[in-house]
């Protein structure tokens, strides 16, 4: 369940065939849903190739204003909604969401939400890591449960190329640090693997994670749709991911 960065007056409300007696969202075939996923931005500082290359996300691109994104009160707004209909992960994404301001006081608000059942909702985060040194004990403080990075090489040379914008991978490493001593028990890494591009980048990231606690994912290149250059011979066999 997806919530685009888009300005609502209110929150949406669920079609009344999707909501059973006992309350709960449920989808076409009758499974509960139990994920909202809340994109705090459109804006990322990476230009990653299979996400936003720079070919459509140049600096001509025009990025949705600050006045249409949901502010901090409509985001719960929603949040509370979907809680009350029986979510319990509330998942922030963009974008990269550590680019929006103040980001502390966002999720300490919706941790101080509850689910159906009482409980604190499940908040979990997905970043490419660049800010997070600067904020994982901040954030971890205020109630953030989960954390996904994404990291497609250990190597310099491959990540600056992967990234396209320079950034160096021994700061996103210094991040997952910064995350794991301010106690965050639940990081996974996503690494999306492109055949001929850092496919051999794979087994040295299984190396440096093995025993750390975090789980590292491989992730299929795919066509988002958004002219990332998808090629067919670029994709791994998910036998070899397995």
């Amino acid at each position: 369940m997806d919530l685009a960065p888009v300005h609502w007056m209110k929150a949406p409300r669920a079609p009344a065939a999707a909501v059973p007696l006992d309350g709960s969202l449920r989808d076409r075939r009758q499974r509960p849903w139990r994920d909202l996923r809340i994109s705090l931005t459109d804006r990322c500082n990476f230009r990653c190739s299979y996400c936003m290359p720079r070919s459509r996300f140049g600096p001509g691109h025009r990025f949705l204003p600050q006045a249409q994104l949901l502010n901090f009160e409509e985001i719960v707004q929603v949040a509370r909604e979907a809680l009350a209909l029986g979510v319990r992960t509330l998942r922030l994404t963009g974008g990269e969401p550590l680019l929006r301001r103040e980001l502390v006081t966002l999720v300490r608000e919706l941790s101080d939400l509850r689910t159906l059942d009482g409980e604190a909702p499940d908040l979990a985060l997905t970043t490419n890591g660049s800010l997070l040194a600067e904020q994982a004990q901040a954030l971890r403080d205020a109630g953030l449960s989960r954390l996904t990075v994404s990291l497609d090489a250990l190597d310099d040379t491959v990540f600056r190329r992967m990234n396209e914008v320079g950034f160096p991978v021994a700061e996103v490493l210094r991040g997952l640090d910064a995350a794991r001593q301010a106690g965050f028990e639940r990081i996974k890494v996503n690494m999306v693997v492109r055949r001929g591009v850092n496919d051999q980048q794979a087994l040295p990231l299984a190396a440096h994670f093995r025993g750390s606690g975090m789980v590292l994912r491989f992730i299929e290149f795919m066509d988002a749709g958004c002219h990332n250059g998808w090629k067919r011979d670029e994709v791994l066999e998910s036998a070899v991911l397995r």
